[in-house]
């Protein structure tokens, strides 16, 4: 049996230069139009359609390091580590779930297309290329605003909010499983007539406009405030100040928000404060993504009624017994001083050694990663098996390297296991089968591991001995 990861697509190898042209770069800010993509979708079905999110992450990569740079030369301050690993590792595991289950966001878009639509809409016309513009975002307006006010919706998507910090990197930070909801709120327009190819297409620019606007250095842009959703309009919606909880859900335009009254200004007054309003203390990249689940069961285990349990799930993420649908929320409150009450971000001090260990063994994950993407690229399937393995195997290492970060007690017993295990299987592992990688790159991994397995014993019996004297 084999997952269906794509058909084979005439695309150039992940790093190729053609990644960092004109067309990758305009994406990021939907100003492409009918003709740039209609060598993509000319005679194809929705399956033959390329991912552009993979072919832009090599852009991704670049930017987030020119965002690095400009900042520190502005403000002095580095990013941290910690969450920018976390950001990366979060949307590795969301992309990689992705890929595996693509045919489940356009099969019963497909199907309602196919059966009960009220026209026929490609994208063959200027005219239809801006309706479909704006039915997508429309559509992702009132998946992203459920994403907030359902608390089972609101478990997938507090990934994306968990970061205390706000750069580019948080916008990888993504949910493994917040698109399996998201096609529910798109099939109005299959009844419109949008072909799937159509509403393929644009829910990519549509997500791929977002990522730009996850950034601090760029503070307002104008009139264009009025219509489009803006760094500064997306700050607010990321605070979790009272005043910009629930407020600016738009993707590409922010006139939904000012039309539904959920608009709220980025108020200079009051900067946003990023982050949870349960505070995540946590870098483990797996945590993060089930941690609002277990919140919820606790929640529906204290209720004694079954429409209380239900309620626990389906209501807004603050209510209780007695309160309404969505909770309360009280969103005048007097400023924080920051002098008295500074604001203190979860940030375990480690040595600098352990930071390199994470990047290190971070950085040993994106071959199997990247492997996975040229096999969905160039190949189209994987057995169920090298799915799994793949999963549990970069899922694992993703989530100990997060946990190397918050210097949990129990890391050098599990990274000893983790590490042996990969020296055992390296070669039997998919995408490292002869000849899949480079020779230097396969000897420097091995090596990476092997002596990971070697260090934390040496490390755990120093430290018990420190202890003891």
């Amino acid at each position: 049996m084999t997952v269906n990861l794509s058909e084979s697509h005439d695309r150039s190898s992940f790093f190729s230069t053609d990644k960092f042209d004109l067309f990758h770069l305009r994406a990021l800010f939907y100003l492409v139009g009918p003709n740039d993509v209609q060598s993509d979708t000319v005679g194809r079905n929705a399956s033959q359609i390329p991912d552009y999110f993979i072919d832009t992450i090599p852009v991704f990569m670049v930017l987030c390091l020119v965002e690095f740079v400009i900042s520190f030369l502005i403000t002095g301050r580095l990013f941290r580590l910690n969450d920018t690993l976390t950001s990366w590792s979060a949307g590795i595991l969301a992309h990689m779930a992705k890929l595996c289950v693509r045919s489940l966001d356009i099969g019963i878009y497909t199907w309602l297309f196919t059966h009960y639509r009220l026209g026929t809409f490609s994208m063959d016309s200027w005219w239809s290329w801006i309706g479909a513009i704006l039915f997508t975002d429309l559509g992702y307006y009132w998946f992203h605003r459920a994403s907030h006010e359902i608390n089972l919706f609101w478990a997938a998507h507090q990934v994306h909010h968990s970061s205390e910090e706000f750069n580019l990197s948080v916008a990888l930070r993504q949910s493994v499983v917040s698109h399996l909801g998201a096609w529910v709120f798109y099939l109005p327009m299959a009844v419109v007539g949008f072909t799937p190819v159509t509403f393929l297409v644009h829910h990519q620019f549509n997500l791929l406009y977002q990522f730009w606007i996850h950034t601090s250095l760029i503070k307002n842009l104008g009139p264009l405030e009025w219509v489009l959703n803006t760094p500064s309009h997306h700050r607010a919606h990321h605070g979790r100040n009272p005043l910009y909880i629930d407020i600016n859900y738009g993707g590409v335009f922010i006139i939904w928000d000012r039309l539904f009254g959920t608009f709220q200004v980025e108020d200079p007054a009051e900067p946003a404060y990023y982050g949870l309003v349960g505070k995540l203390q946590s870098h483990n990249a797996l945590y993060v993504q089930i941690v609002r689940l277990k919140e919820i069961w606790r929640r529906i285990g204290t209720h004694t009624n079954l429409p209380d349990k239900i309620s626990a799930a389906l209501k807004g993420p603050r209510w209780r017994p007695g309160l309404p649908f969505f909770g309360l929320l009280q969103r005048h409150i007097p400023l924080r001083d920051k002098e008295k009450n500074p604001e203190v971000m979860y940030n375990p001090s480690i040595p600098v050694w352990m930071m390199v260990y994470a990047t290190l063994h971070f950085s040993a994950v994106l071959p199997y990663f990247f492997a996975m993407l040229a096999r969905y690229e160039h190949e189209g399937s994987w057995t169920v098996t090298q799915v799994a393995i793949t999963f549990a195997h970069v899922g694992l290492s993703l989530s100990f390297v997060g946990s190397v970060l918050d210097k949990r007690w129990w890391i050098p017993a599990a990274e000893t296991l983790r590490c042996g295990a990969l020296s055992a299987l390296f070669t039997s592992l998919p995408g490292f089968s002869a000849g899949e990688q480079d020779p230097m790159l396969v000897h420097a991994m091995l090596a990476l591991f092997v002596a990971s397995m070697c260090f934390w014993p040496i490390y755990a019996l120093s430290q018990a001995k420190r202890k003891v004297t």
